[in-house]
């Protein structure tokens, strides 16, 4: 008699630190939903920045298209007025409108990628929390269970201790936990800062190689004049 009470506080003592240590998995269950949750909140305000950012971007590359447009028309209209410096002028006006248009194009196209991928974590996250939720469910349904074991008399021990002490409610706990961690690192991450991104620019053409350009420019105006 005195051996099975001595098992029995034994496995009571056990149960118990089983239990304080399921009590904090649970707390932190919930806690990471919550924190689910806002990360999806968060991205979805993310999503809407990066669109409006591909917006003004593209309306960025436009207007730089047209001022490039306008500017060589009036390079144009200088050769056949035989002003020379004035188109240059307006050729250099050309060239740094166009070196503008491509990178709001190259940025408005970061912009673009960086939606698609948020767009698909969203929806894998919208997806997989509501499974989450549902393992929540289930991991507070085994606690409850087993804790309604570890108050169970002597005629229960054996079926008690068998789950307690390595049985399903924690082996289920663990693979949700585990899973849960893998999903943690995962948006850990996923939370790149995205307007590294943008920080980088094209560095301005040297002098030498943008007198280039502008002579090669006149040129191709010249072809345009009227031959006499």
């Amino acid at each position: 008699m005195g051996l099975l009470n001595r098992i029995f506080n034994i496995t009571q003592a056990a149960a118990n630190e089983l239990l304080d240590k399921l009590e904090n998995p649970a707390m932190m269950l919930n806690q990471y939903v919550r924190g689910m949750q806002d990360e999806i909140a968060a991205a979805q305000q993310e999503l809407i920045k990066q669109e409006a950012l591909a917006k003004g971007l593209a309306q960025q590359a436009h207007e730089a298209n047209v001022m490039a447009e306008h500017s060589e028309a009036k390079a144009l209209e200088a050769m056949r007025a035989g002003q020379e410096a004035l188109a240059r002028e307006a050729l250099a006006a050309k060239l740094h409108y166009a070196e503008k248009a491509q990178q709001s194009s190259q940025l408005q196209e970061q912009a673009k990628l960086t939606i698609a991928e948020l767009t698909h974590r969203l929806e894998k996250a919208k997806a997989e929390l509501p499974q989450l939720l549902k393992k929540r469910e289930e991991l507070l349904a085994r606690i409850q269970q087993t804790a309604a074991k570890a108050r169970t008399g002597m005629p229960s021990f054996s079926v008690g201790r068998a789950s307690l002490e390595g049985g399903s409610a924690l082996r289920g706990f663990q693979r949700i936990e585990e899973k849960i961690a893998q999903w943690e690192a995962h948006v850990a991450l996923s939370r790149q800062p995205y307007g590294e991104a943008y920080g980088s620019s094209t560095a301005p053409a040297g002098t030498s190689n943008k007198d280039a350009l502008i002579n090669e420019q006149l040129e191709q105006l010249r072809k345009k004049l009227p031959t006499e």
